[in-house]
């Protein structure tokens, strides 16, 4: 039997030299089709296939010395491979270096297989061993059987999982049909509030500008080509400091309601989207017990009538909904009496 760090350096060299790939030894992109190494390749490839009918598995049955064995010429077939793929034409005495390497590596097989024949002889048997294949067979067929069982286990939690996912979708398609409505009156509430924004902005500014002329009228006239020399003029600068007092005025007034309405349009439409999303609690709630008409009623009146906000001057009348609800207590209750 073999030491660990022997079987662990010797797997690492035959790993590398089995997977090592050929066709990189070519390189005649990069040294033109003159120098290239496109002879190496096929030579290579029987090298590697070589190593490769030696598994690793079979290693662990090896002694020290042929692990020694083994990994000596892996390492040696590799440093084969770098020599290549380190080559450099411009270096001098570049043309018999490279045929000396090809040379080299055109007889490494049949010389690979007079050291390894054995090992590879003893791999091909203990792969073909039946009572290591029955070995191998009964622990892949345990092995089958458990991850049968796992992926069953994983299934069964998959549909519990699946079921729940499904009932949840199907309670969010239910609520869609009213609530995804909603969007609608977001939507509109944001514009009106932006729109509120704005009138605000503009308020603020018609309010520095009468502020500003209402300080500037009172050294209107003390200008010198503005002051009125008699009683006419007198009069002409009064009625103009009015007039534009009053436009002043007029547009500051304007821009404030234009400020309120909008504000007002955003609450409102913000009171609807409120009560499209706690429709389906609302139902809910009321669910089995004769009121669900006057639960619809009432949530409809909030959803369609306008809403008192504070910023409208008018005061609200009741809900529209509100002066049937005598009518549909009546109906309720006709309801539950059949």
């Amino acid at each position: 039997m073999s030491t660990e760090s022997v079987f662990k350096t010797c797997s690492e060299s035959l790993t590398r030299i089995q997977k090592f790939e050929p066709s990189t030894l070519s390189r005649e992109e990069d040294l033109g089709k003159q120098m290239s190494f496109a002879e190496a390749v096929i030579p290579a490839e029987t090298i590697v296939a070589l190593y490769k009918r030696i598994p690793l598995s079979a290693l662990q049955d090896f002694a020290d010395s042929q692990l020694n064995a083994i990994q000596s010429q892996a390492n040696n077939d590799f440093n084969i491979f770098k020599q290549i793929l380190d080559f450099n034409a411009a270096a001098g005495d570049a043309v018999n270096s490279r045929s000396a390497i090809l040379a080299n590596l055109k007889v490494r097989r049949d010389q690979l297989f007079e050291q390894l024949w054995q090992y590879v002889a003893y791999g091909v048997a203990r792969a073909s061993d039946t009572s290591v294949l029955e070995v191998q067979a009964r622990s892949t067929f345990q092995a089958i059987e458990d991850q049968a069982a796992k992926l069953t286990d994983q299934l069964s939690q998959a549909k519990s999982e699946a079921d729940s996912a499904l009932d949840a979708i199907r309670a969010v398609a239910f609520e869609q049909g009213v609530s995804q409505q909603a969007q609608y009156f977001k939507e509109e509430a944001q514009t009106q509030d932006t729109l509120a924004d704005q009138w605000l902005i503009r308020t603020y500014k018609l309010a520095w500008a009468l502020g500003v002329f209402a300080v500037f009228s009172l050294i209107l006239h003390k200008i010198t080509w503005i002051r009125p020399e008699n009683t006419i003029e007198a009069v002409q600068l009064i009625t103009s400091k009015i007039l534009i007092f009053a436009v002043l005025g007029f547009l500051l007034v304007l821009a404030a309601r234009n400020y309120t309405t909008h504000k007002h349009n955003s609450v409102v439409n913000k009171h609807r989207q409120n009560a499209l999303m706690t429709y389906r609690a609302l139902v809910e709630a009321a669910a089995g017990d004769g009121t669900e008409d006057i639960v619809l009623a009432h949530a409809a009146a909030c959803i369609f009538s306008p809403q008192e906000t504070g910023f409208s001057q008018g005061r609200g009348e009741g809900l529209p909904g509100s002066k049937s609800v005598l009518e549909l207590l009546t109906k309720g209750a006709s309801k539950s009496g059949e």
